[in-house]
């Protein structure tokens, strides 16, 4: 089948083709055999709405820049302000890592700061939870799930303290002597749930880093992906 590429992602190479037939096919960088343009006549192999076997046939035509379509460069779209401050609409897993990586490395340097450093990392909370409320409506859920490691790292800090206290008072002769196994025995608990804590923070992290794009618009808005399959939800 024959068809027109009508939408390019710059940093996965993901994109969409019109083929002759009416329908849109989405494809993966590694579908195709050669880099492609957006409005690059190809040929490929399409089934259940996904193209394969990607084979360019010739140059984008000038005039398809002005139909709205271009190929987006490694950054585009990207709205600094909106991403990190905004509870509203969807973020795409590219922007979520770009605003992650801001807020990672701007919350170590500030943190070498006293005082001030602390109350900044304080403050980057917010932006935080915006670009994870927005990623995951751009999975299709709901932001509320943002709140799923924070009750987490809550009830294990509780049992930290309950499980050292305990562990405290039955061992209190053995730890005034300073006997290594009863320092093993209160330690070992935190010590496993702080690891537990680690793994379901970093499990989540990855999740909505990794989970695609929902297809088409959702209740959240408009796919920042692919925004074009908007107007083909609209006439579907």
């Amino acid at each position: 089948m024959r068809g027109e590429v009508i939408n390019l992602d710059g940093i996965s190479g993901d994109g969409l083709i019109s083929g002759d037939d009416g329908a849109r096919y989405t494809f993966t960088a590694g579908s195709s055999r050669s880099s492609l343009r957006v409005g690059e006549k190809v040929d490929f192999v399409g089934t259940d709405g996904v193209a394969t076997d990607i084979m360019s046939l010739g140059g984008a035509p000038a005039s398809f820049a002005g139909q709205g379509y271009a190929t987006a460069p490694s950054t585009a779209g990207y709205d600094f302000g909106w991403a990190l401050f905004s509870f509203e609409g969807r973020l795409r897993r590219s922007h979520f890592w770009i605003s992650w990586v801001i807020l990672f490395f701007g919350g170590f340097v500030v943190g070498l700061i006293p005082f001030i450093g602390q109350l900044i990392g304080l403050i980057l909370i917010w932006p935080n939870i915006a670009i994870q409320v927005k990623r995951l409506h751009d999975m299709g859920k709901t932001g509320w799930w943002v709140l799923a490691p924070f009750a987490a790292n809550i009830v294990g800090i509780v049992l930290i303290v309950v499980t050292m206290g305990m562990s405290a008072v039955m061992n209190a002769e053995a730890l005034e002597r300073e006997d290594p196994a009863a320092v093993l025995a209160m330690m070992g608990p935190m010590l496993g749930i702080v690891g537990l804590l680690i793994l379901i923070n970093l499990g989540f992290l990855l999740w909505i880093g990794i989970v695609d794009t929902q297809p088409g618009r959702n209740q959240y808005g408009r796919n920042p992906k692919f925004p074009v399959d908007d107007t083909a939800d609209t006439f579907a």
